[in-house]
């Protein structure tokens, strides 16, 4: 086994971990929310059917796909789906008419394109982030729409967590990345339909005035993360 394949077990353990800490009344108002969002912005540029192709690539539990119920070609994808999908509280979340599949990210299991296209801060977590983006083009068809989430830094931020990883202290988010890192993933091949941000001020102040020892030091430090929502249209 390399070096870059034990760090992603890692940091999949991390993940598996903290799902399994969470399985009991976790709440699915983010995931709703975010779908509304989409659903929102989809129905600008085209409209959403039955018929229209979803997929979520590191779909988790149930993902944002699960609530986008006017869809019946769902598909969510994910290393972990083995777990998910044995834990009675997640599967019963789940909408019958999504069809959720063990796979990565850097090799996903279809042929054909999707209308919808969704990351929610999933690419920190991958091996290879560079095949995760290749694939997303692989499947996408112009007007695919891409909905991107993903915890950006600005220089200090990634440059601090670079430190952070040789120790390997984040063990769930191997990648940091800042909006210029994201950028030059899509921008030759999409277009940038919409982006909102959370503010690195207001999660600072959220981690400063956490409970959380290790939400303290990242604030202290300025280590902060600024939540970022693009919608890319393929092109």
């Amino acid at each position: 086994m390399n070096k870059k394949n034990t760090r992603w077990n890692l940091a999949q353990n991390y993940e598996k971990n903290w799902w399994s800490q969470h399985e009991q009344g976790i709440s699915t108002t983010y995931f709703e929310n975010s779908a509304l969002e989409l659903i929102e912005v989809y129905n600008q540029i085209s409209k959403l059917t039955k018929n229209t192709r979803i997929l979520e690539i590191g779909s988790g539990a149930f993902g944002i796909v699960n609530f986008i119920s006017e869809s019946e070609c769902r598909f969510g994808v994910d290393p972990l789906e083995y777990y998910y999908g044995s834990v009675a509280e997640f599967v019963g979340k789940r909408e019958k008419n999504v069809k959720y599949i063990t796979g990565k990210g850097e090799e996903l299991p279809f042929n054909e394109s999707f209308d919808i296209i969704i990351m929610d801060n999933v690419l920190d977590h991958c091996e290879d982030p560079n095949r995760v983006i290749n694939e997303v083009k692989r499947l996408s068809k112009k007007g695919t729409l891409v909905f991107f989430r993903q915890n950006t830094y600005n220089w200090y931020g990634k440059m601090m967590r670079f430190f952070m990883e040789l120790l390997t202290i984040d063990k769930g988010h191997p990648f940091t990345f800042t909006k210029s890192n994201i950028r030059s993933f899509f921008s030759s091949d999409f277009e940038l339909k919409k982006k909102s941000r959370n503010g690195y001020f207001p999660t600072w102040i959220q981690e400063l005035k956490s409970k959380s020892l290790k939400d303290k030091i990242k604030a202290l430090l300025f280590i902060t993360r600024d939540k970022t929502t693009y919608y890319w249209i393929k092109k």
